[in-house]
């Protein structure tokens, strides 16, 4: 009876220290990294993992213990450990996987005979899962049971409070018009990547992208149509351009975006991709816009390391070819 007391005296201390470690802390991956290390510290796991899931999207958020063959795996809702998990809401305890409904689950050569999979619960929803396992049979007890328990509630207090203040840091960052980042959110971003691109000699390219005969337009039908117009380009942005590209309002109807390790080639293809999504795109009023009778856009690109080294030569080479295809006609890609 004194050492099962003296083991749950131990996790109440590490309860409160882990809470109290993540008490002020609203990244979200931070909370998770730091929940993984403690967990891996406290108990003696093979492995320990947070999987994160959002809208049917599964996400490995933390791991430790597991080595890079945990990067190969494809998490999804139709994992049968997580399917069960999302489906009942309740938790997994295995003693010895052999004897387990779950035994056909894990992955083919995987050595795991123990495992406890706790569901992380936010308003009555399953949104993530903590995981450990063990080579061992019967590897875990009660008081395990009851420390990823209590983490578990931890965590969801964790997401939600992450959520709020990703709420908030989007409204800083994004252009409440068009719903692309802001002229700010770009100075910052544009250094750090070029930064990154310089040490790890990678290829980087912007963008830069003015909406062809706007002020007619505005002239035309007034500011209020001129913003429907940006607003629904900002949608246009969001449904066609690639996930490892960012889109900002720049100013006006200009707009810059981030191509990372994207060398210029593949810049103007996409930058030329774009042009053609927005020229096909049906705008109210276009017909008054410009010789074509609808909306067109100019777009100018450049490339580190080929066109510029310096971030200020970066943003000058790209806002060069820009206007160089508003003086050749508009409705085109200079690089």
């Amino acid at each position: 009876m004194a050492e099962k007391q003296g083991v749950d005296l131990r996790i109440l201390k590490a309860i409160f220290n882990i809470t109290n470690s993540i008490g002020s802390e609203l990244e979200l991956e931070k909370v998770c990294d730091l929940m993984v290390e403690k967990i891996y510290q406290l108990v003696k796991c093979n492995g320990c993992a947070i999987i994160l899931i959002n809208d049917n999207k599964v996400k490995l958020q933390s791991e430790i213990g597991f080595g890079p063959s945990i990067k190969d795996v494809e998490f999804s809702v139709d994992m049968p450990l997580i399917k069960y998990i999302l489906s009942t809401k309740n938790k997994i305890f295995i003693g010895d996987i052999e004897k387990s409904y779950f035994k056909y689950s894990m992955p083919r050569g995987d050595l795991t005979s123990s495992m406890i999979c706790m569901p992380i619960i936010v308003k009555d929803k399953v949104k993530g899962i903590i995981y450990i396992d063990s080579k061992n049979i019967n590897a875990f007890s009660s008081n395990h049971e009851y420390f990823l328990n209590i983490l578990a509630h931890e965590i969801s207090i964790a997401i939600e409070r992450a959520i709020a203040y990703e709420r908030i840091k989007e409204l800083t960052i994004k252009d409440d018009l068009t719903g692309v980042y802001n002229r700010r959110k770009f100075d910052q971003d544009l250094r750090e990547e070029l930064n990154k691109s310089i040490r790890y000699v990678r290829n980087l390219s912007l963008l830069m992208l003015d909406i062809d005969y706007f002020k007619k337009y505005n002239d035309l039908y007034g500011h209020q149509r001129g913003d429907a117009i940006l607003g629904k380009l900002g949608m246009v942005f969001n449904k066609h351009m690639r996930n490892t590209d960012k889109v900002y309002r720049y100013g006006g109807e200009e707009f810059a975006i981030i191509c990372t390790e994207t060398d210029r080639e593949n810049a103007i293809i996409c930058a030329e991709r774009l042009r053609k999504v927005i020229n096909e795109e049906k705008f109210e009023g276009e017909e008054d816009i410009g010789p074509h009778n609808n909306l067109t856009v100019s777009i100018g690109v450049s490339n580190f390391p080929f066109d510029a080294t310096e971030l200020d030569q970066f943003i000058s080479h790209a806002d060069n070819a820009l206007y160089k295809a508003k003086a050749a006609g508009r409705n085109r890609v200079v690089a």
